[in-house]
């Protein structure tokens, strides 16, 4: 009897036949299962370019995401309009972007070879729509995509219960006892916009110190009051000060170009860029066009040539509008350092500013042991809000991203080692174990140098390098909290950290929450917990 009368009834669906990503077949049917479009005004408009398309592939595609739910529309062909982000990158990669697993996708960003442009701030929330794939689109393409990538499995420990040890139970009760708006505000975050936290405030003329963790660092992993959370931008705060340094020195001055210290960064407008528009984020690069955009991981020598080759847009004066550089900026400053100083950045920061201050658990760059014996422990960022489910992610937490300094993001320390700094600061530059500025220089570095100036992010008025409070400026611009003096300064790490010191008030506050959110959510959560500790110390 053959095999076909042996189920008569059966039926077999085959499956659908697999093609090349971005072939012509591939896109009618990512069409014929995209169900509901995106709306053009609201969806992320994300655009590819392949630098190595193979025959029948298109070159360039447009992909609308909806970062709410998951829907994806793919177009072919030229832009009606300029997208959001712009993705240049091989065939290959372009499949690990859109099917590889969350670790696979972010180590694109660290060889160099991919371009980006846009806002970089915008990569974050679709790497997590993209990993959590909550319409389903990509399980429905994956299955005619050729040669597409292996599915991401589940985080490794996602379900395992955090227990935090007992002393950092204890740590918890005493702070609650001492700050208690404060810790009932950060406990309100807990599950809803971070998985976890770490707080450290000091208030000089009560003698109250408290530092607490709370929550998850990680999936199964408790955070406590000795984990190395990433600094991101307010790593930037110890290369203003490392400027400070020089210029005290009469090695440098800040309002000097670039190009005087660096010889190599001159041409096609280079050579009007001031370290005065780097610390002030008012040079005429927008954000956008930061030149190390997906290469900020890449090999430092990469990121030199880059920088070498970069050109300033024409027609745009400086100071005309706020240009934050996340990369680029500090790079440069590094570079400035090493150059004046003969020293690397790490070790420079390391020697004149950490050992100073007492902060012996920092690290500007991890080494590949100290790498290696705490990855497992390291504080991972988690994509929360939108009302997605929390997402941890891999930014800036594999080895590449850990072991290779990249100046003004990838500091690593606990907030009670960032507390130390401004406090060092708030004392007019004295550190535990010895002056890192003058107090001339402190207030040089910290008074409201850039003014007049808005952004959609709430940034407003800066010092050299620093965050001032421009609550004056209305609830937008409060940078720290509605009850902090006009001469309070610091700086906001991404969405995550905040730490700065109100000097009027004896103030230092240090805070890093591992759920990265929207910048509204972000920003009304650390305005509330700012409040709260002002409202506790009964300094309102």
């Amino acid at each position: 009897m053959s095999a076909a009368c042996t189920a008569p009834h059966e039926s077999r669906t085959a499956p659908p036949a697999a093609h090349p990503l971005f072939s012509r077949e591939w896109l009618r049917h990512a069409e014929a299962t995209a169900g509901q479009r995106p709306a053009e005004g609201e969806a992320l408009r994300l655009g590819l370019r392949l630098t190595d398309p193979p025959a029948g592939v298109a070159g360039q595609i447009l992909v609308l995401t909806d970062l709410a739910t998951g829907a994806l529309w793919f177009r072919a062909g030229e832009w009606d309009e300029r997208p959001t982000l712009v993705l240049t990158l091989r065939h290959e990669e372009a499949a690990v972007l859109l099917f590889g697993d969350a670790e696979r996708r972010v180590r694109l960003f660290e060889h160099g070879r991919l371009v980006l442009e846009g806002v970089f701030l915008f990569i974050f929330f679709l790497d997590r729509l993209l990993q959590q794939d909550p319409s389903g689109a990509l399980a429905r393409l994956r299955g005619f995509t050729a040669d597409a990538p292996q599915a991401a499995g589940p985080w490794p420990g996602a379900a395992a219960a955090v227990t935090a040890p007992d002393a950092e139970a204890d740590a918890v009760r005493a702070a609650t006892e001492a700050l208690p708006r404060t810790m009932a505000a950060l406990r309100a975050e807990l599950g809803r916009t971070t998985p976890g936290a770490q707080l450290h405030v000091s208030h000089a003329p009560s003698g109250t110190t408290v530092s607490a963790a709370l929550g998850s660092c990680r999936p199964g992993v408790p955070f406590t009051r000795a984990s190395l959370p990433i600094w991101y931008c307010c790593s930037k705060t110890l290369g203003a000060v490392a400027i400070g340094q020089l210029w005290e020195r009469g090695l440098l001055d800040p309002a000097a170009p670039v190009a005087r210290y660096l010889p190599w960064y001159d041409g096609d407008g280079r050579e009007r860029v001031t370290l005065y528009q780097l610390l002030t984020h008012t040079s005429a690069v927008p954000m956008g066009l930061d030149p190390l955009h997906g290469a900020m991981a890449a090999p430092v020598a990469l990121r030199r040539e880059l920088l070498r080759n970069m050109t300033v847009p024409a027609g745009t004066p400086p100071g005309a509008r706020i240009n934050y550089g996340p990369w680029w900026a500090w790079f440069l400053i590094a570079e400035v350092v090493r150059a004046v100083d003969g020293r690397d950045y790490e070790r420079y920061l390391a020697e004149e500013i950490l050992a100073p201050c007492g902060m012996t658990d920092t690290r500007v760059v991890l080494t590949p042991q100290e790498y290696r014996a705490e990855a497992d422990r390291l504080p991972l960022i988690h994509i929360t809000g939108g009302g997605l489910p929390a997402q941890p992610t891999h930014w800036y937490a594999t080895e590449a991203s850990c072991t290779r300094p990249i100046p003004g993001l990838n500091i690593r320390g606990p907030m009670s080692d960032l507390a130390l700094f401004f406090a060092a600061l708030a004392d007019g530059g004295r550190g535990r174990h010895g002056r890192i500025l003058l107090p001339q220089t402190v207030m040089a570095l910290t008074a409201h140098h850039r003014v007049g100036l808005v952004d959609p992010f709430g940034n407003a008025d800066w010092g050299l390098g620093f965050r001032v409070e421009s609550r004056h400026l209305g609830d937008a611009c409060t940078a720290f909290s509605r009850h902090a003096s006009p001469r309070t300064f610091g700086h906001y790490g991404l969405w995550t950290s905040a730490a700065f010191a109100d000097p009027d008030a004896g103030l230092v506050v240090a805070l890093h929450l591992n759920g990265k959110t929207w910048q509204e959510e972000h920003q009304e959560r650390m305005i509330t917990i700012g409040d709260a500790v002002y409202q506790d110390l009964r300094l309102t």
